[in-house]
Parts: C-alpha cells; sequence; structure tokens
C-alpha cells in the first residue's frame, strides 16, 4: 500500500454489521461472461456451524425455510438438503438437468430490505464440475433498477466455501434502500456438459468500509514486472504484489534475485506461487503437493520476505480439496481468478478472486465499482509490453486507480485492517 493510503485504509475499513430482514416472477437473464479460463468457517471435511465462528456481519437468510424462495420458470429445481449442512439443520440445493442452461431461484421482498452501505457473502459447496459461475442480482426495486454481483468458482468440488460478492453491472438507478428481490443463478464454466448441482447457505450481510481497494497482482515471475511496470507503479506510489515461483528465477525473461529484492525494497510483497508445470496442483499426491507448497513459502522466508510468505497465489487456478486444506495450514490467504471485485470485509481469507487487469474498459469499470460499493478489486497482469498489455495502456489504466476513491492495498495490508 502507499504511505499516502495506508493509514486512511487501516482506520476505515469496515467492522461487523447487524441487519436485520424486512418483511414477481421475473423471466431469466443471463450474467456477464468471464475473458479469463484470517477467519472463515472451521473445515471438518465438510459443514461447519457458523455459531461462535468469528465471521463479519449477521446472516439475512439462514435457509432453514424455504418457502420464501423459489425456483425461476425453466431454470431448474430448489430443495432442501440435510446432507452435509454448513449450519444448522440443512442448506437449500439447486439443481439442472444437462438440458437447462441455469438453476435459478429468487426471494421477492414485500416490504423492501434496506442494504445500503452493506457487502452481501454466501456459502457454496457445488458438484458435477470443476468450475461454477455464480451470479447474485439485487432488483432496487425492480429489475429495470438492479446491482449485479458474481463469483467465478475453480474449485474445490463439495466442499464448502465462502463467496464475497463483488458488483460487476449496474442497472438504471437502483436504490437499495429499497431492495424488492434477491436472485441468485448457477451457471456452467468452461464444460458446458452435465447437470449443475450447487448448495448454498448463510446470505449474509456486512458493513462495507467508506472506501474500496485495488490490488496489483503480478503472475509467473517474469522480467516484465522490473523493467516495465515498476517505474509506473513508482510514479503512482503504488506497491505491487509479485507472485513467485523460485524455481523460474534467473531464467531467460524470468527476474532474476536482485531484480525481486529491488522489488521488495520498492514495497512490492513476494507471496507464493507452486511451480506445477502443465498440471493442476491438485493432480500431484498429497505429499507432494505439500513438500511444493512448504518449500515455496520457505523460499521466500529464507529470502526476506516473511509477509509475503504468508500468501498463496493457486498455480493454473483450479484448487482441489487437499489443496485447500493445506493451503490453509501453511498460508493466510489465497487468491484465484474469481472474474469480479470482492465484498469487504472478507469472510473467506482463503477464496480471494481476482480478474485481468487487462480487459480494457471492464477493467477500469470494476475498479469504479470497488470504489462505490467499498469492495476490493484484485487486478491480475501477466506480460507489460509487447506480449501483454501496452506500457501506454499500462500507465493509463494506474492513473484510473489513482483518480478512483480507492487505496492501494497487498495481501498484508488487508490482514492488518482486520
Amino acid at each position: 500500500m502507499t504511505h499516502r493510503n495506508r493509514r486512511t485504509f487501516l482506520t476505515t475499513i469496515g467492522t461487523a454489521g447487524a441487519i436485520g430482514l424486512a418483511g414477481c416472477l421475473s423471466s431469466l437473464r443471463g450474467d456477464d461472461d468471464d475473458d479469463e479460463s484470517t477467519p472463515s468457517q472451521e473445515e471438518n471435511g465438510g459443514g461447519a456451524e457458523t455459531d461462535g465462528l468469528d465471521l463479519p456481519g449477521e446472516p439475512i437468510d439462514d435457509f432453514e425455510a424455504l418457502d420464501d424462495w423459489s425456483a425461476m420458470i425453466d431454470a431448474g429445481d430448489l430443495e432442501a438438503t440435510a446432507d452435509d449442512p454448513y449450519a444448522d439443520s440443512q442448506s437449500a440445493r439447486l439443481t439442472a438437468d444437462e438440458g437447462t442452461e441455469a438453476a435459478a431461484i429468487y426471494r421477492s421482498v414485500s416490504d423492501g430490505l434496506d442494504l445500503r452501505d452493506r457487502n452481501l457473502s454466501l456459502a457454496v459447496s457445488f458438484s458435477e464440475r470443476d468450475q461454477l459461475r455464480l451470479t447474485l442480482e439485487l432488483f432496487a426495486p425492480d429489475a429495470r433498477s438492479a446491482v449485479r454481483m458474481h463469483r467465478t468458482l475453480t474449485g474445490p468440488t463439495d466442499r464448502w466455501v465462502r463467496v464475497d460478492f463483488g458488483t460487476i453491472g449496474v442497472d438504471g438507478t437502483p436504490d437499495l434502500s429499497d431492495v424488492r428481490e434477491i436472485r441468485l443463478t448457477a451457471r456452467r464454466r468452461g464444460d458446458q456438459t452435465g447437470p449443475i448441482d450447487c448448495r448454498i447457505d448463510d446470505l449474509r450481510t456486512v458493513d462495507r468500509p467508506d472506501r474500496g481497494a485495488v490490488m496489483l497482482l503480478f503472475d509467473a515471475t517474469l522480467e516484465d514486472h522490473y523493467k516495465r511496470a515498476l517505474k509506473y507503479l513508482d510514479a503512482f506510489e503504488f506497491a505491487g504484489v509479485e507472485a513467485v515461483i523460485p524455481e523460474a528465477l534467473g531464467e531467460s525473461g524470468r527476474l532474476s534475485m536482485g531484480q525481486l529484492e529491488t522489488l521488495g525494497n520498492a514495497g512490492w510483497e513476494a507471496i507464493a506461487r507452486p511451480r506445477t508445470g502443465a498440471r493442476f496442483l491438485h493432480e500431484f499426491p498429497r505429499e507432494q503437493q505439500a513438500e511444493r507448497i512448504q518449500r515455496t513459502k520457505r523460499f521466500l522466508e529464507s529470502r526476506g520476505f516473511e509477509d509475503g510468505a504468508r500468501h498463496f497465489m493457486t498455480p493454473r487456478n483450479i484448487l482441489g480439496s487437499e489443496t485447500l486444506d493445506l493451503v490453509r495450514e501453511h498460508h493466510e490467504t489465497a487468491f484465484r481468478f474469481g472474474s469480479a471485485p470482492n465484498g469487504l470485509p472478507l469472510t473467506d481469507f482463503h477464496d480471494i478472486g481476482f480478474f485481468s487487469g487487462t480487459a480494457g474498459q471492464t477493467t477500469r469499470d470494476y475498479v469504479d465499482y470497488a470504489a462505490e460499493y467499498g469492495q476490493l478489486a484484485v487486478l491480475h497482469f501477466e506480460h507489460i509490453g509487447d506480449d501483454g498489455i501496452s506500457e501506454s495502456e499500462f500507465a493509463d489504466l494506474l492513473a484510473h486507480v489513482d483518480a478512483a476513491d480507492v487505496d492501494v492495498v497487498t495481501p498484508s495490508d488487508l490482514l492488518e485492517g482486520y
């Protein structure tokens, strides 16, 4: 985080909020597609009791009764399930067969719900596929005035995680003091075959902070980050985050150890990204997963990057259940592709999503939404220059971030903010 922004972020980050739920069937609509292929619940091999957990905010729906929820027409089925609930006695299950585009449910709120200055999170577990796309929409008061939130889930399957929803679109001029309908839609991502099977629980609201945040995440240990990106970040007094593959240091086109140390001296944080080649980390035997995770962390700690070593970048994005256990054991945060900003304060520090920093106007819009709705936008970069975003476009994007009402943060800033 910049020196000028650090104190602001640490003093304005939101604390736990509380809200009560106050007491129109619409057509199914698509959500924006994606361009890219701490405290949280106690893991006991499945569900977890939320009572006694140090989660921000309060639930607005525990799905112990589903009378207020309905499935959308031609959009799958909704049922209660007591099989491995996230909390209490049951969760809600959304299903759709292979011939159905999506599984979608909605809840009408006749007296309106006040969600001003709130962010939303949800517990999710899905089966049958590696990836799922979730869209949460707030109609305030109707479909012409709506806020759309989104998350791409990239594993693990059959395992509860929390999604801190980030805004990806706004229709009309929504009045969030008068939310009349909440809609949740689950869609396939990647493989478009097979059924949809998704369980949800503990829809939770938190008091969002007064200011949003942006993180500049640089992947693949590329020399571009030192030779091209650093000078622009220095000009704006921004600190970057470098996902370090220790075995790649010194290779052609990759950072040298000296260049990585220069980034560290400039305030960048070096986080752990194990090398897996063309394989996903979860495809290795558990002991080999553990060895790669621990070796990468030890490397950073031994080179003076103890703060950064607390944080994990998921190789190739897909995360298996065993891998998540190991990451939770050895790291305090974890990042992977999520295709949207993240709601703040976070309810799951091991499911922080990033999106492309090179998507032009979409990237800038997501930065603006993070500012407007007190959220965290993690911008992901690989090559800067000839093989990626041009230097002029990169500089323009940083100027946009600088003009927005956001703080530029590192993963350790997120932990210190809480």
